[in-house]
């Protein structure tokens, strides 16, 4: 049998050993970035700014690049454009050229986790050809309600509640 001093040598060098092995365990593997990212709040809304006031507004597609996943996914897409990457850069494309000063007005934005919801208008002018109808110089407004998931500083999924006829009653209207 072990003495006591002996016994409680033993049991702190092993707990020592454990202590040093977690340690270096810990330090040979990172915390995700995506851990660090989707739990802030503040840098979720941020990117979300930077994709309404650069890419909405001013037409900055290098940054839509930067900002979207590759497998970012459109879970409620504008009709005809495919639910993917591809088919939101065309959408954006398409209001950016028919509605050339395309902007939102934030009323709210709520954010928890990695998920950031947006309740907006978006204002625009029709100048340009919007789904087959040509420029009629009207101003338009359309209110959204939008829910994106930013994950490592990138939006990898959008759901959205939004009166689709509303602009296009709005450049259709008889003067």
């Amino acid at each position: 049998m072990l003495s006591t001093d002996k016994a409680e040598a033993i049991q702190n060098t092993d707990i020592g050993r454990r202590a040093l092995i977690a340690g270096l365990i810990g330090t040979a593997l990172p915390v995700p970035a995506v851990a660090a990212v989707q739990d802030d709040p503040a840098a979720n809304k941020a990117v979300i700014g930077q994709l309404l006031e650069g890419v909405q507004r001013d037409g900055d597609f290098d940054l839509f690049e930067r900002l979207f996943a590759t497998d970012y996914m459109d879970h409620t897409p504008f009709a005809g454009f495919p639910p993917d990457r591809n088919g939101t850069r065309e959408i954006y494309r398409t209001f950016r050229a028919a509605f050339p000063d395309w902007n939102a007005e934030v009323h709210f934005q709520i954010a928890e986790g990695d998920l950031v919801c947006t309740y907006k208008t978006y204002h625009g002018t029709h100048l340009g050809t919007f789904l087959g109808i040509a420029a009629t110089g009207r101003a338009t407004r359309f209110n959204v309600m939008d829910v994106m998931r930013v994950r490592n500083g990138q939006i990898t999924d959008h759901w959205t509640v939004a009166d689709g006829a509303e602009p296009m009653a709005q450049i259709k209207q008889q003067d």
